[in-house]
């Protein structure tokens, strides 16, 4: 079995031809840049409060053929306005004056928050496409929100996106009211092809993608009949949030990849990995088309250094893995890995003659470039179809009681079995079987999922997977992870009459690694609790199952490792018609050049209030409740907090905590220096009157401390 699992291994490299090196992938074509900016404009389709721009960059080649593929890039949340920092060398973006009026203050500049990523569209550019990176800056960065509706303004961002394509739509067709400015570079008439759009989105830009798709969809969708026959082929994400505005926003029906940095400081709870998991559950109609879904975790990398113009780091370091960012300046590392992702994701998805074996860069089956794998560790989740068509769920631990979905009591020797929700990241569809062992005196200890009477018919299915992840358990988090990882299995398949097939080592597919994550220092009492234990996915070729009957399955075993104690998730089994190799990653991993891990950074001690600054204010007024029954329908109190230490500009929303309560969300002013927080009356009066007010932001910066809440 283990030679029939490398050959498989080898032969699907091959077929591949995965590059490993970046001077490979780079195009034939040579890479002009243009540009647009249409400033200060009511644009009532994107925003009917407040002023935006039409402000794009534009990459493409120096010649461009008709009909060329169009991508979109967003960028997030970030001020608008900077200050060069002779101490840090680079860059502050500590204020977003740019925001609301249009201008920064002296000696700031406008925050070029969508040149960060050159990087990527030059080389896509190379390749015949033609990229569109927008800014967003003007009325929706750092902007404020609109409660309940839109609180990270990101179907805003969905919206801008929109606009900027019915623009290009009216290029591409010689029509429109606003022809296109000579700064732009070329005759986009005729040269864009609508059939074959793919976007992506950091931070705030992610579920702004994510928007955009879901606002065009929509039935009665003013846009559509503004863009021409469109269809977005693909949205890949980096860092991104999930659930800030009042509707859930999905994937569905289109390739998704998205990119989670490991020791993400802003978006610290990986949002991100909620929207891969709700195409395990939200099946819609959009997902009859043929896409695939998946994760690609980067061990050590941060938010803002994938956008190479966001220069101060968001992250304090890593707890369990080493750092690719610097805490000032850019990665080129953490770039590579962005590069090496996203360039293959869209060659593979998005354009007529697509290279599809590219696609293969993740699938978990299939060997990293060792370009790759010298920078760091990864960890990928996959789906290669849709739920239905071509992947059969067959077990995802969300039925009532203590067995399997078909009510099945599970088997289990020598270890303990509860279903419970996944750790803190994924979203709340996701159930696993949590397995677990104390010492004792058993010399096998396994647990075995069984099926409904008649078992399973695989025969016409190619391969079996699952999702699984370590938790924090004795010492192991206390301890540096291991080449090989930190636990291994086996998986059988169960035939007739209880007979089990060859057992398949997790070594050979994968390595299961401890949680990792951010460094959070002093500032959580229990730090362990926020590193990752996200779900990853495991590949096996159903042929390596020797000596059961496919067509009668009754069951799965997992036969854990014979050690002390252990703790292990395993969720969402499938069954899929799509082929994939097996055996790559664990080779590819266990000789990784950077696995030695430092330690964590020592904890900064938060400031002091008085050190600070700090103060807070409650505001009950009507002009305060009128503001918030015209946005939301409902009064509200606002908190506003002030400080001498600048409030940064994040994607995720900042953490307020009263008492033992957290409230989300806040507006920051446009110099920095304050932060109102509105929330409904009745959140508000439940609050713990004299309960000790903290603002966690990111992990890079120490809470501010407000002392007691104002009765």
């Amino acid at each position: 079995m283990k030679k029939m699992l490398q050959s498989l291994a080898a032969a699907l490299a091959l077929a591949v031809g995965l590059s490993s090196s970046a001077s490979a992938l780079n195009g034939p074509n040579k890479v002009v840049t243009g540009s647009y900016k249409f400033e200060a404009r009511s644009e009532p389709l994107v925003a009917t409060d407040r002023m935006v721009d039409l402000w794009a960059e534009v990459y493409r080649p120096a010649t461009v053929a008709k009909k060329s593929p169009l991508l979109i890039f967003l960028h997030g949340n970030h001020g608008t306005c900077g200050y060069y920092d002779t101490a840090a060398g680079v860059r502050i973006d500590n204020r977003a004056d740019y925001t609301t009026t249009g201008a920064c203050p002296e000696g700031y500049v406008v925050t070029p928050n969508h040149l960060g990523y050159a990087y990527l569209a030059e080389e896509l550019a190379s390749w015949g496409y033609v990229v569109v990176s927008i800014n967003a800056n003007r009325g929706i960065t750092a902007g404020a929100g609109i409660p309940d509706v839109d609180r990270g303004l990101n179907l805003m961002r969905g919206r801008l996106i929109l606009r900027h394509l019915a623009l290009l739509s009216d290029w591409n067709r010689g029509k429109g009211d606003i022809p296109p400015p000579e700064s732009l570079g070329f005759d986009p008439k005729g040269k864009l092809d609508f059939s074959q759009v793919g976007m992506m989105g950091h931070s705030r830009g992610g579920e702004g993608v994510r928007a955009a798709l879901q606002q065009y969809r929509d039935e009665g969708s003013p846009f559509a009949p503004l863009i021409e026959p469109m269809t977005i082929r693909s949205l890949f994400e980096i860092g991104p949030v999930d659930g800030q505005t009042g509707r859930v926003l999905d994937a569905d029906g289109v390739n998704s990849m998205i990119l989670l940095p490991g020791c993400d400081g802003d978006v610290y709870n990986l949002q991100g990995m909620k929207v891969f998991d709700r195409v395990f559950s939200r099946i819609t109609p959009k997902d009859k088309v043929e896409a695939f879904h998946g994760t690609f975790h980067v061990w050590g990398a941060n938010h803002n250094a994938y956008n190479t113009e966001w220069l101060a780091s968001d992250s304090d370091g890593c707890r369990g893995s080493n750092q690719i960012f610097p805490a000032n300046g850019r990665s080129l590392p953490q770039q590579e890995t962005a590069f090496k992702t996203l360039v293959p994701f869209f060659r593979a998805t998005v354009g007529t003659k697509p290279v599809t074996n590219l696609a293969a860069r993740f699938d978990p089956a299939v060997d990293l470039p060792q370009s790759l794998v010298q920078i760091t560790r990864y960890e990928r989740g996959y789906l290669p179809g849709p739920i239905g068509k071509q992947v059969k769920l067959l077990e995802s631990f969300t039925s009532e009681g203590e067995g399997s979905d078909d009510g099945v009591a599970f088997t289990t020797v020598g270890v303990d079995v509860v279903k419970q929700p996944a750790s803190y990241e994924h979203d709340p569809s996701v159930r696993v079987a949590t397995v677990s062992w104390a010492p004792g005196e058993a010399d096998t200890r396994y647990f075995q999922l069984n099926f409904g009477a008649g078992g399973e018919d695989l025969s016409k299915f190619k391969t079996l997977a699952f999702r699984t992840a370590l938790r924090c358990y004795a010492k192991i988090c206390e301890k540096l992870p291991s080449k090989n990882g930190e636990m291994k299995y086996t998986v059988a398949l169960v035939g007739k009459k209880g007979k089990l097939s060859e057992e398949v080592p997790t070594t050979s597919i994968l390595r299961i690694s401890r949680p990792a994550g951010p460094n959070f220092g002093a500032f959580v009492d229990t730090p362990d609790d926020y590193l990752h234990s996200t779900l990853y996915t495991a590949e096996i070729p159903l042929e390596a199952f020797s000596g059961v009957d496919l067509a009668e399955v009754k069951g799965v075993r997992f036969t854990l490792e014979n050690r002390s104690r252990g703790v292990v998730d395993i969720g969402a089994v499938t069954a899929s018609t799509v082929a994939a190799g097996s055996g790559g990653e664990a080779k590819a991993l266990v000789a990784a050049a950077s696995d030695a891990v430092s330690a964590a950074a020592p904890a900064k001690a938060a400031p002091s209030a008085q050190a600070d600054g700090n103060s807070i204010r409650v505001v009950r007024t009507n002009a305060s409740a009128a503001k918030a029954d015209a946005r939301a329908g409902a009064p509200a109190v606002e908190i506003v907090l002030s400080s001498k230490r600048s409030f940064p500009v994040t994607g995720a929303f900042p953490k307020l905590k009263v008492g033992s309560t957290i409230v989300e969300g806040g507006d920051v002013s446009a110099d920095g220096k304050s932060m109102t927080i509105s929330v409904p009356t009745a959140q508000y009066d439940a609050l713990e009157k004299g309960g000790q007010v903290t603002l966690f932001v990111q992990t890079s910066s120490a809470p501010w401390s407000f002392g007691a809440l104002p009765n």
